[in-house]
């Protein structure tokens, strides 16, 4: 997090690392799930009460840790790492995706996972600033609440904003000692009134903040100062010289592949683009950014999610590019491309065991290597060979763009 202000970049890292043992040394792991207001913003999702999702994931998931050392040096190279901003889908975190950002840092790229604080997340938080009394008798008041995104009636502008940078001293006043509070946003709903405006709104914002991400990198690679508000002692010096942001990508899954075609549209900073199953319904009533996407993409679409009006518009977004990719999963779900296959102590479903549905796991590898031929294939590498496993699912479960086609008319 790289500011006390309401608009800061937050993202977690992962990269490759240069220490060993991993396994061996778990308890260096971080938790998987940060806080429990995450459970509380995805109760909202769900609507059902907060105190009932936090004792189902108790009794049936518990702790998760991510397979990762905390804050490990980064293993130095010659060859500069390429770089990928990936963005989480509706009521999704940090590290709600981070089997595939684990599996993509393992080969060499460094991933930045967007924390979303538009109020798509489950939950996020910034660090507010309050006011101590000299006595320690009165916590004092707010000096930078965070304004409500869904009663604002601006796009996101702010008095903050000078020569179009955020400026760290402004809406913060210098009134004596105050120390820093976290002040959480949870999951909004939408309804059927404001739905299409705030979701429109919500991915401007979102793109905003992917291109941010992408200053983040830069400022790293350059090796300039990067304030880490979190109170951290991760060392951001060592990515100093060791980043091409020539090979800068960007991947997204749900609202986030929406997030990515409006991305690809308005930064030309990325290479290329990978839209996991995207969520079209920004876009219902807008698709003039279609046209502007100036760099190639995939889409890795599940059929069981996508809608007939999707489907047009994704043929729509085809027909605008030849240069793009569109390939389709059959008998799986939307959810099972983030980390949901790993929250399931135990499988409640019997369709994949007898053949119905692709295994839950085995949809990760494949997605994986998908991902990673298509990066690959951009880079100029190979990263994976053939592997018999997944050339038997591909061969099942994966269609090709003319698959798509038939199912438009």
């Amino acid at each position: 997090m790289t500011s006390y202000l309401k608009f800061g970049v937050f993202t977690r890292l992962y990269y490759p690392s240069k220490d060993h043992g991993i396994l061996d040394r778990y308890l260096q792991w971080p938790l998987w799930l940060p806080h429990k207001e995450y459970l509380n913003g995805y109760s909202v999702r769900l609507g059902m009460p907060p105190c009932f999702l936090r004792f189902l994931h108790q009794m049936l998931v518990g702790k998760l840790y991510i397979p990762a050392i905390w804050q490990a040096p980064l293993r130095p190279t010659e060859e500069k790492y390429p770089v990928i901003v990936f963005s989480h889908g509706l009521s999704g975190w940090r590290t709600s995706y981070s089997s595939l950002c684990l599996e993509l840092a393992s080969y060499g790229f460094v991933v930045a996972a967007v924390e979303h604080r538009d109020f798509s997340a489950s939950a996020s938080f910034y660090k507010k600033q309050v006011r101590m009394s000299t006595s320690g008798t009165n916590p004092g008041a707010s000096l930078c609440d965070l304004d409500d995104l869904l009663n604002d009636q601006s796009d996101f502008e702010s008095s903050d904003l000078v020569d179009g940078k955020w400026d760290p001293g402004q809406g913060v006043q210098d009134v004596g000692p105050f120390c820093h509070a976290k002040e959480w946003m949870l999951y909004q709903r939408a309804t059927k009134e404001n739905e299409s405006r705030l979701r429109s709104r919500q991915l401007k914002y979102r793109a905003k903040e992917c291109m941010e991400v992408l200053d983040l990198l830069e400022d790293l690679n350059k090796g300039r100062y990067v304030a880490n508000v979190l109170e951290s002692h991760f060392d951001s010096g060592m990515f100093y010289n060791q980043l091409d942001l020539k090979k800068a990508f960007f991947i997204g899954h749900s609202f986030g592949g929406a997030t990515g075609v409006l991305c690809l549209a308005t930064e030309l900073r990325f290479k290329a683009g990978i839209f996991l199953d995207p969520w079209m319904f920004p876009f219902y009533g807008d698709q003039s950014s279609f046209s502007m996407v100036s760099e190639p993409f995939m889409c890795l679409l599940v059929k069981s999610f996508q809608t007939k009006k999707s489907f047009r518009l994704l043929k729509l977004l085809q027909d605008m590019h030849n240069d793009s990719q569109f390939l389709v999963l059959k008998d799986a779900y939307h959810r099972d491309l983030c980390d949901t296959p790993f929250i399931k102590k135990f499988s409640l479903s019997l369709s994949s065991k007898i053949g119905f549905r692709i295994e839950r796991f085995a949809i990760l590898d494949l997605a994986s290597d998908i991902i990673l031929q298509y990066l690959g294939h951009h880079l100029g590498k190979d990263f994976r060979g053939c592997s018999s496993k997944i050339e038997s699912l591909k061969k099942k479960y994966l269609r090709a763009e003319d698959y798509m086609n038939k199912l438009v008319r």
